[in-house]
């Protein structure tokens, strides 16, 4: 049974997984324009987007306390198996991201508002949608063949394979990493990948980190709540109404004569008829929030609300501790790099204490307590980005592309929104590196004792970790690959941490300001 339990553990996760993502949306898109190809789409999308970065902690346990075994099932998972984990979650992850997503997107364009097709058309809305989808990727395999001729560690150059068919020959085998399985070829696609999900980790995530707390701990009301207000108001204004025209005569057909009242009366009357408008227009919004957003969410969030107060403790202690921990290790990079902007910063071994390293560090000697607080911790992520994306918007160069609201959001709109966020999650598993380096490269290891101390030493790159029989895990090792071999990427890695510590400074700070 103790063999099997890590797999209930694993399975029971990834149902969770595909549930959430279901639920979710469900609760953002309009009923009326939602059709089941993008349904699927945005489910694949989200759940292989968290299990690459939930797929960690299985990395750490299988490099902290060996292969694991099911004696019921006859399956051992080891870090080959781990390995390929990762290649067949990044593999799905271009694979939706460059083909299933544009396909259900363009397919959504075609379909239109109408629910009732014949077959002659839903075929012609196939080909069509196929056929954008085609040129989509002829659009990205061009500039992926463009990056790839400017990829650093480079033999062979364009102009040299056009001189001759053996040259051109050696040029693609070069371009392609043939020597190596295309690893450097592969390394550089996803490397690129989570450039991209960086822009969406600095702005959303930062912006979702620092502002949510704050709106749980401001108190926002219900629907519900903020409808009882607004009928109070209503009949306020309703009262003030009536209290003016009682100063006035009617006339016969019991109207009010507006040329005997006084130009403040009139001018006040006017105010109150236009407040009164606006208010009956937000009050059958709210009711129309309440009756179609009566779904699992809502629920959910107003069991929470008399432990808001809780709640937005919980999640400001959780965010200044992702936070303080970036902070602490981009201070220690920038300080004790032996490298430094050469080599993206790189750190050999961590010199200035980090908050979330050693927590991680201690949870992950009792597997799966390490696997439900980064659980936590990368859905609380997920969920501040969804709260960025809502407040902020999905932005093209600062111009507002599509707004994501409940029930009213276009499958368009959600097939954009999971591709961006799962380019963050990808972001997301570089960011781990740094705000627990030593727990995503080494987990619970240590040297055996040397010296007079007599205390086990932990693993780090500094030392001869091979001789002491120290594992790097699979996702340090892929990415300090990228970094070794393309610098660039490190570098870029390195500033746009900075660049997120800032927003979140910047909104905390304004945050703070109205609180």
């Amino acid at each position: 049974m103790g063999g099997l339990y890590p797999w209930l553990v694993l399975a029971a996760a990834m149902l969770g997984l595909l549930l959430f993502s279901y639920i979710l949306y469900h609760y953002f898109v309009d009923p009326e324009e939602s059709y089941f190809l993008a349904m699927v789409t945005v489910i694949l999308s989200l759940t292989v987007g968290i299990l690459c970065t939930l797929l960690i902690p299985v990395d750490i346990y299988v490099i902290s306390e060996g292969n694991i075994t099911s004696e019921s099932l006859h399956v051992t998972i080891s870090q080959d198996h781990v390995r390929n984990a990762y290649l067949a979650l990044f593999s799905s992850l271009l694979f939706i991201a460059f083909c299933l997503v544009p396909y259900a997107y363009f397919y959504g364009e075609e379909r239109g508002p109408a629910r009732d097709y014949d077959s002659l058309e839903k075929s012609a809305n196939c080909w069509t949608a196929m056929r954008s989808t085609g040129f989509f990727i002829g659009f990205v395999f061009v500039l992926l063949v463009l990056g790839l001729n400017f990829r650093p560690g480079r033999t062979e150059t364009l102009d040299g394979a056009m001189e001759s068919e053996q040259k051109a020959v050696r040029w693609l085998s070069d371009l392609l990493d043939v020597e190596h399985q295309g690893l450097n070829a592969v390394s550089f696609a996803i490397a690129c990948l989570t450039l991209a999900g960086v822009f969406g980790w600095v702005i959303y995530s930062g912006y979702g980190l620092a502002a949510m707390p704050f709106d749980w701990l401001r108190g926002k009301q219900t629907p519900a709540e903020q409808r009882q207000d607004v009928e109070s108001s209503i009949a306020d204004i309703r009262e003030k109404y009536r209290t003016i025209q009682s100063r006035y005569a009617a006339r016969d057909d019991g109207s009010l004569d507006l040329s005997r009242m006084k130009a403040a009366d009139r001018k006040e009357l006017s105010r109150l008829q236009r407040e009164h408008k606006n208010l009956m227009q937000h009050n059958y919004r709210l009711q129309e929030v309440e009756l179609k957003a009566g779904a699992c969410i809502p629920k959910l969030l107003q069991c929470l609300v008399p432990f808001r107060l809780l709640v937005g403790a919980t999640m400001m202690s959780l965010s200044l501790l992702i936070v303080t921990s970036l902070l602490l290790t981009l201070l220690d990079r920038l300080l004790h790099s032996a490298c430094g902007w050469s080599c993206g910063y790189t750190l050999q071994e961590r010199r200035i204490y980090n908050p979330a390293d050693e927590v991680y560090l201690r949870l992950s000697l009792i597997f799966p307590a390490d696997f439900v607080f980064l659980s936590i911790a990368v859905l609380y992520i997920f969920a501040a980005t969804l709260f960025g994306i809502i407040a902020l918007d999905i932005r093209v160069l600062c111009i507002s592309v599509y707004t994501i609201r409940a029930r009213k959001t276009a499958p368009q709109a959600l097939l954009v929104m999971c591709n961006a966020i799962s380019y963050i999650l990808l972001a997301l598993c570089v960011a781990l590196l740094t705000i627990a380096p030593d727990y995503t490269a080494f987990g619970s290891q240590t040297r055996p004792a040397t010296g007079d101390s007599g205390q086990p030493a932990r693993c780090s790159l500094a030392k001869d970790d091979s001789s002491a029989g120290c594992q790097v895990s699979v996702i340090a090792t892929f990415f300090t690959r990228i970094s070794i071999a393309m610098p660039i990427f490190s570098i870029a890695y390195f500033l746009a941490n900075w660049a997120f510590i800032i927003v979140f400074v910047v909104v905390f700070t304004r945050e703070i300001g109205r609180a």
